[in-house]
């Protein structure tokens, strides 16, 4: 029963906090896009905005999601970090894939996600008391 309850908290945290971290995203780039138009030398670094900010951050919640989730199962964590990372990454991947195709990048950040989600409960089992 511990099983379940750790991957399903560690699954709901990595959800509610993704979505969270979307309106903010969501909210901030409405104000970014109503500010380019007075500014427009602001159009050209709103690339390097999703990924000097929001990538980190998604990777970073992976992490704690990881952790929380260890912290719960406390047995075969990597087992169980590991299955959280592969069905919130790979359901992040299967909504983005509905409306355009796998790129690189997507890729490798689907990838990191998931790596990021074990370390995060490779991290607990390290630094918690046995």
């Amino acid at each position: 029963m511990n099983s379940v309850k750790a991957i399903v908290t560690g699954i709901i945290f990595i959800i509610v906090a993704l979505l969270m971290m979307q309106l903010a995203y969501l909210l901030i780039a409405v104000g970014y896009n109503s500010l380019a138009k007075s500014y427009p030398f602001l159009n050209d670094i709103s690339g390097i905005f999703r990924y000097l900010i929001v990538i980190p951050v998604v990777l970073g919640i992976m992490f704690a999601g990881g952790y929380i989730t260890a912290d719960i199962a406390s047995s075969n964590v990597l087992t169980h970090s590991l299955l959280v990372g592969i069905i919130t990454s790979g359901g992040s991947l299967w909504m983005a894939l509905e409306n355009a195709d796998l790129t690189v990048t997507g890729a490798v950040i689907s990838i990191m996600m998931l790596v990021l989600t074990a370390a995060g409960g490779l991290y607990w089992q390290k630094s918690s008391p046995q």
